[in-house]
């Protein structure tokens, strides 16, 4: 099985295309990424990327009584976005596509489309629960993906901090 978490691809491609960048993201399996203008494809993320993570994670941290040191905090952030295959960033609006395989061996299940909807259940439930969030909507729903037998859409739009934020993510099977 191949997982495919897209956060916000659908508002940031468009017919103006930069340079294509390809993806290996398996035996003989190659996405290949079109960005628009301002919007750049990175193997890994990009530090002011890893300073926002960070930022999150300590919070994250300090909520359950933890108080872990920069560095920690640091290398926690690069651990937690090293998971991607690639990382599409726009640094004029600090706005990001994780992108994330994740194959599944031959002697796993694969996991059900009501593993992918419980999945986008509990990032609406990290949301909630994480600090300067308020406003929090959200849809999950079952969309149509090319190359997927099933997949599950989470659209949430809230407030962090009194700036608006759309978090789209899609996980496929």
């Amino acid at each position: 099985m191949l997982r495919l978490v897209l956060a916000v691809l659908l508002l940031i491609l468009s017919p103006t295309l930069s340079s294509a960048a390809d993806i290996v993201v398996g035996d003989g399996l190659i996405l290949t990424l079109e960005p628009a203008d301002g919007w750049v494809v990175h193997s890994s993320a990009p530090e002011a990327l890893v300073g926002e993570i960070a930022e999150h994670i300590a919070h994250e941290s300090e909520a359950q009584g933890y108080h872990p040191t920069p560095d920690e905090v640091h290398q926690a952030a690069l651990k937690r976005l090293a998971a991607n295959e690639a990382i599409v960033y726009h640094a004029a609006s600090n706005s990001h596509i994780d992108i994330d395989f994740s194959p599944i061996s031959l002697k796993e299940k694969a996991p059900q489309l009501k593993t992918l909807k419980g999945s986008a259940g509990y990032a609406v439930q990290s949301l909630e629960g994480e600090e300067g969030v308020s406003g929090l909507q959200h849809t999950i729903r079952v969309v149509d993906v090319a190359g997927a037998g099933e997949a599950a859409r989470l659209e949430a739009k809230y407030l962090h901090h009194d700036q608006t934020v759309t978090f789209i993510s899609c996980s496929g099977l």
